[in-house]
C-alpha cells in the first residue's frame, strides 16, 4: 500500500516560494485541493504527526517521498525545512511570523506563503535581499538594530549576512 502512494505525484503542483516554510507549501496545495493542511500532508506522509514536526523532523526518507509526491528534488524539500538549523536553536523558532521583508514577501498571494525566516526571531535583515526586516502587525519604527545591520557577522553560525551569502 506504501509503494502505491509513493508512485503517485499530484496532479497539480505549486512551485513553492524562494525560502518557504514546508508547512506553508502544504497549506497552499492543501487549499488548492479544498483539503485541511494535516489532510494534505497525511496523504503524502501517512505517519506524521503535525505540519510543525514535519517543518523541524524529516527523515530523509520522508523527504525523498514528499519529493516525489510534488515532483521535485528532495534537496528541494530538506531545503524548505528547518534540518539547518542546529537542533539547540529550535526552541528559537516561533510558531507564527514575526516580521516579513517588504521586498521579498509575495504581495497578494492566496493564501500568503510563510517564509523560513518569518519564523526566525533572531534575524534583522532579509536573507535573499538584506534589507531590514519589518514586526508583523506593527507601524514602522526605527530599529535599535541598526548598526548591525548590513556587513555585519551574524551571532549565529547557520545565518550568514546577505554580503557573505
Amino acid at each position: 500500500m506504501m509503494e502505491n502512494t509513493r508512485e503517485r505525484q499530484l496532479p497539480v503542483r505549486l512551485p513553492p516560494y524562494l525560502d518557504e516554510l514546508l508547512s506553508s507549501w502544504i497549506g497552499r496545495h492543501a487549499s488548492f485541493y479544498a483539503v485541511p493542511p494535516l489532510v494534505m500532508l497525511r496523504h503524502c506522509l501517512p505517519e506524521a504527526s503535525s505540519l510543525r514536526a514535519a517543518d523541524l523532523h524529516l527523515s530523509s526518507d520522508q523527504e525523498i517521498r514528499l519529493a516525489n509526491m510534488f515532483a521535485t528534488d528532495p534537496a528541494v524539500v530538506h531545503r524548505i525545512t528547518f534540518a539547518n538549523v542546529a537542533q539547540s536553536l529550535r526552541r528559537l523558532i516561533t510558531t507564527r511570523p514575526t516580521h516579513y521583508c517588504t521586498n521579498c514577501s509575495p504581495a497578494g498571494a492566496e493564501p500568503a506563503p510563510i517564509l523560513r525566516n518569518q519564523l526566525l526571531g533572531w534575524r534583522i535583515t532579509c536573507p535573499a535581499c538584506g534589507n531590514q526586516l519589518r514586526v508583523a502587525g506593527e507601524r514602522e519604527f526605527p530599529s535599535p538594530f541598526q548598526q548591525y545591520g548590513v556587513g555585519t557577522r551574524s551571532a549565529f553560525p547557520d545565518t550568514l549576512s546577505p554580503n557573505e551569502a
